[in-house]
């Protein structure tokens, strides 16, 4: 999940008033004092990525590795850190060195990448390589959002507003030499992205905004009680945390924050977007409500450059929702990859990426609770299929895997690419 799948005891969660401590709680769920927060200003962006290395390294092993031994399976502790922490990409010197390279080639232009939430940096590295591939010219910053990246717990202090300065910081992480900002933000990322755009305050403004399966509301109707739960439910749901990139289990606290953070775009406060955007989204996500994504294309981005992706799964029909133009509809099943529809948590990863893949380490079967179902969906079989929640009870029990990889990454990146260039272009 990259910003909660609210289960139905919320609702029971929602009126409880006390609550009884059953059985020691792990560390990772109440852990002491620490984890990432929000860089100082002015620090540069290699200085950043060595301290975070620096706190996900100390605070995975003292809270992870230490009592559990091999928490992610035979991941170790170094490459979970690799998977977790904030990177950057540099130019590629054999392509663009001298005076070889060109705008169109990314020359003068910085990538800020901002993953979702419960997520982490590594959620966003196929879309990095694939941009890096395309304008090897381009500066690419990563950063991962306080609270994120160590252990489940560290969500229980953290607050919107910090996750929101971690943004501006990478927004301003940018040398001299990068005059054209584009920040590309994932589920919550996206909301992140398009506050700090609206945030006049900020310096230096981004050109473009690339928004996938954008979080700007939550899919639950229960979320607006999170901000009054989070004071008598420490999580929405928790889980054995196996994940070496990301959490499973999900802090009541986080989803209250987030439910904070997206006021303006379901107040319909948010000003108007007036730079190109870009925009994925799934009919069927079970995370986030897709038709405020597309209420937003076409009531708030008021550029005449704009294109959505629309993955039509089995619901809401495009057809039946006030569309605009810009929307490109793609049927989102898809019998070569075994994808039933387009995850919320398969937007941003290739097919063939080694984690989150088809054929890749991590099996996502958390929404199955029954032992014996969550072990045939972990099990190699044919008879395995990709896919979101909402396709849980009409599968063959224990055969669904929650999609952890887009289908149509190529195509999604294609089109991104030829988006960018137009946007990058001297007469757009």
């Amino acid at each position: 999940m990259a910003l909660f799948g609210f289960k139905s005891r919320l609702a029971i969660l929602a009126l409880t008033t006390t609550l009884a401590a059953c059985g020691d709680t792990p560390v990772r769920h109440d852990p002491p004092p620490g984890g990432i927060a929000t860089p100082d200003a002015g620090v540069d962006f290699d200085t950043y990525v060595v301290q975070s290395r620096t706190i996900l390294t100390d605070r995975l092993r003292d809270l992870r590795f230490s009592p559990e031994g091999r928490p992610f399976g035979n991941y170790s502790l170094e490459e979970v850190v690799d998977l977790r922490a904030p990177n950057t990409v540099k130019p590629d010197e054999g392509r663009c060195a001298g005076e070889t390279g060109t705008r169109e080639q990314g020359e003068g232009v910085g990538f800020l990448l901002v993953h979702g939430l419960s997520d982490g940096p590594y959620l966003m590295t196929d879309i990095r390589d694939s941009l890096h591939d395309a304008f090897p010219c381009s500066t690419l910053h990563s950063v991962i959002l306080p609270g994120h990246g160590t252990v489940p717990g560290d969500l229980k202090k953290v607050d919107h507003d910090a996750w929101r300065a971690t943004v501006r910081y990478g927004m301003n992480s940018f040398d001299s030499n990068i005059d054209t900002i584009i920040p590309v933000g994932y589920s919550m990322g996206a909301a992140l992205i398009t506050r700090d755009y609206a945030d006049i305050s900020n310096g230096r403004r981004a050109s473009s905004l690339i928004l996938l399966a954008p979080g700007f509301a939550a899919r639950s109707d229960m979320a607006w009680l999170t901000p009054y739960v989070r004071y008598v439910q420490s999580y929405v749901g928790t889980d054995e945390d196996r994940d070496a990139a990301k959490y499973e289990s999900l802090a009541m606290n986080a989803a209250a924050e987030f439910h904070l953070l997206t006021t303006p775009f379901r107040d319909d406060s948010l000003p108007n977007v007036d730079i190109p955007v870009f925009m994925a989204v799934s009919s069927d996500d079970r995370t986030i409500q897709p038709d405020l994504a597309t209420q937003f294309f076409c009531n708030k981005v008021v550029n005449p450059q704009r294109q959505m992706i629309w993955y039509q799964g089995v619901e809401p029909d495009i057809a039946n929702q006030p569309v605009c133009d810009g929307i490109d509809v793609i049927d989102s099943p898809n019998d070569t990859w075994r994808t039933l529809n387009h995850a919320h948590t398969a937007m941003t990863m290739r097919p063939e990426n080694p984690h989150y893949g088809l054929d890749g380490l991590y099996r996502n079967c958390t929404h199955y609770e029954e032992a014996d179902l969550r072990a045939t969906c972990q099990s190699d079989s044919e008879n395995t299929v990709y896919g979101e929640l909402n396709l849980k009870d009409s599968a063959t029990p224990g055969t669904l895997r929650r999609g952890t990889f887009n289908p149509d990454f190529g195509g999604m990146m294609g089109k991104m690419v030829v988006f960018i260039k137009q946007s990058l272009a001297p007469d757009a």
